[in-house]
């Protein structure tokens, strides 16, 4: 499915356009005719970005490309701002944009940028102001400058997010996030990660059922299952041995689990993605 710029642009010689979902209910894998900057305001879910599965959640900020295919999973709550972007249109007054956007590239989660709750709150407003610029007292010029000099200023803000390096605790869970959905194949001590990233356990526990509305043991068992679930769709590697490179120990607990978590058996999974292929 592709989505087309007449759907979401007021003229296909916008520049900019803005979509917000609340709930974001996009489960169908699609393209755009445009490119995206999303924002994630709150809730968490599943970003499917190239058939690569990745855990988002509140602050998160990543970009999509019109040629890259993408859909959300495990919806949930997630709620988004996404700002649009038409690549057949210029910008009036910015040029050279497009290598700071791709810093913010979607298919890696190294790239992703993140905000904490008072840049997050700074990006809302910034993009609400965006579409709520025109005024009687401006011609068309003068639109195009506050609305371009308000999307730089957007920009600006979450690049400096990103190479911030702060030592509060909402920082501290963000890492602890990204480390765990990395590394999430190997053994896990929670613990020990309280004492690495300097956050109480009860503390940590109580911050990742927050973000992510799991245990953390449930979330790194999601991610697992996640990760086994795109091999057995796509790859001819045994089940026993996804099971045992994706984390799990024991072929029949993770079959018991996957089942739990997505309703069929791994081996069912797999045939019956290879009949809808």
């Amino acid at each position: 499915m592709r989505l087309e710029t007449q759907t979401y642009f007021h003229a296909i010689t916008d520049k900019l356009a803005i979509y917000s979902s609340d709930p974001e209910d996009n489960n169908k894998e699609h393209c755009h005719e445009f490119d995206e900057l999303v924002i994630v305001k709150s809730g968490h879910g599943l970003h499917v970005i190239n058939g690569q599965p990745l855990f988002i959640k509140t602050g998160d900020v990543f970009y999509v490309k019109n040629n890259e295919y993408h859909f959300y999973d495990e919806l949930g709550t997630l709620k988004l701002i996404n700002i649009l972007i038409n690549p057949d249109a210029d910008f009036f007054f910015i040029k050279n944009i497009e290598p700071l956007l791709r810093k913010l590239t979607s298919d890696s989660l190294d790239e992703y940028a993140w905000l904490d709750s008072a840049g997050l709150s700074k990006a809302t407003e910034i993009a609400r102001h965006l579409f709520d610029h025109k005024s009687k007292n401006h011609d068309a010029g003068g639109n195009k400058l506050e609305q371009e000099a308000l999307f730089l200023q957007l920009i600006t803000l979450i690049l400096e997010y990103k190479h911030t390096d702060s030592d509060n605790t909402e920082h501290k869970i963000n890492k602890i996030l990204k480390y765990v959905q990395t590394d999430c194949f190997s053994d896990i001590n929670w613990h020990d990660l309280s004492e690495q990233f300097g956050v109480p356990l009860r503390t940590l526990f109580r911050h990742l059922k927050e973000k992510t509305g799991m245990t953390p043991d449930n979330y790194l068992k999601r991610l697992r299952l996640i990760s086994a679930r795109k091999k057995i769709r796509e790859t001819d590697i045994s089940i026993t041995n996804i099971a045992f490179d994706c984390g799990f120990s024991n072929s029949n607990h993770f079959a018991t689990a996957y089942k739990s978590v997505f309703g069929i058996t791994p081996s069912t999974e797999r045939t019956n993605y290879s009949h809808s292929a």
